[in-house]
């Protein structure tokens, strides 16, 4: 995801994704046997939520009170055979994020959780121990009582085809043990589609014998100049459900995502919310499986914008950069 979202403990990397990140130290620590969210439907809407963040409390409020039901918590990291949240604390065992993820699921809200980002690889990319990467995997599923994974890949991960047939047989192997789960691949993309390197990650779930439930792919920063980033988000859906089906006809609408960064995006463009009413629309019409955002705790103005207005704001990771009431983007995308 992009560089403006990512945790402080990260290093800005890439020109087209984000991270996320942290929250309040509360020690409960959820376990296999807690009540486990809703497998997710499709059309769901699911924001990220940066877990390493300042504005985490946003969150809260997304699914109290504007009908949130579903978000994606980022980024579980892989550090060799081990998997650590961004803050550098142990799944299962985060006494920042962990209660944050059992708070959202108390109220009723569904949760994926994201391996990867812009700045940290899955664990299949650091580690190459098959046993170990399932059983890690498998730790995320137990640790959170969650039926959905994503695994965010970018940057020079993207390229690393012996690190994907492990993660891809590792996620055969996963939903054999977990009927009900399903797993995301969020990839970079650009307005034509994506880069030849991720369609080698649809073609590697293809060979390890396992579909991908969503391809989603983030419509954002593409450094090519100004331009309608709502037309652009879903010409790169038409492209991007084009390249999935030469690899598999199988797949359609409801196995694409869409995940842009609102407000102010790292390449100066602005992905606004008269685009997030387009895309929400649009997206509604062809029954795309995933509507996602980077990220909740961006989802509020900026002080200066809200005050005086500025000429040319940048991104941030706490304020979208556009002027905009509270949650005014998840109000759109969740209708």
């Amino acid at each position: 995801m992009p560089t403006s979202g990512k945790a402080t403990s990260r290093v800005a990397v890439g020109a087209a994704v984000a991270a996320l990140a942290v929250g309040t130290a509360v020690v409960v620590v959820p376990s296999a046997s807690a009540e486990p969210a809703p497998k997710l439907a499709a059309g769901t809407f699911a924001p990220y939520a940066d877990m390493s963040n300042s504005n985490e409390n946003l969150l809260d409020t997304a699914i109290s009170g504007h009908g949130v039901k579903s978000f994606t918590a980022a980024f579980v990291l892989g550090s060799g055979c081990n998997q650590i949240w961004g803050d550098t604390l142990p799944v299962g065992d985060d006494p920042n994020t962990d209660p944050l993820i059992k708070k959202a699921q108390d109220a009723g809200a569904s949760v994926i959780v994201s391996s990867g980002g812009a700045a940290g690889l899955p664990l299949a990319w650091t580690c190459t121990d098959q046993s170990a990467i399932e059983s890690g995997y498998q730790k995320i599923i137990d640790s959170y009582g969650v039926k959905s994974l994503d695994f965010d890949i970018e940057g020079g991960a993207i390229a690393d085809t012996a690190a994907a047939t492990r993660n891809m047989q590792a996620m055969k192997s996963l939903k054999a043990a977990n009927p009900d789960l399903t797993f995301s691949v969020t990839l970079p993309v650009l307005p034509d589609g994506l880069t030849a390197d991720g369609v080698n990650i649809i073609k590697a779930a293809k060979d390890a014998g396992v579909k991908i439930d969503i391809v989603n792919i983030m419509t954002m920063d593409y450094y090519q100049g100004d331009q309608d980033m709502g037309k652009a988000a879903t010409a790169a859906a038409d492209a991007t459900l084009g390249q999935m089906q030469s690899v598999d006809s199988s797949y359609g609408y409801g196995n694409l995502g869409i995940t842009p960064m609102i407000g102010v995006n790292d390449d100066n463009s602005t992905f606004s919310l008269d685009n997030a009413s387009s895309v929400a629309s649009w997206a509604a019409g062809k029954g795309v499986g995933r509507l996602s955002f980077w990220s909740v705790n961006r989802d509020t103005a900026c002080g200066s914008v809200a005050k005086k207005g500025i000429d040319k704001p940048t991104a941030s990771p706490t304020c979208s950069g556009v002027e905009q009431g509270q949650l005014a983007f998840a109000d759109a995308f969740n209708g």
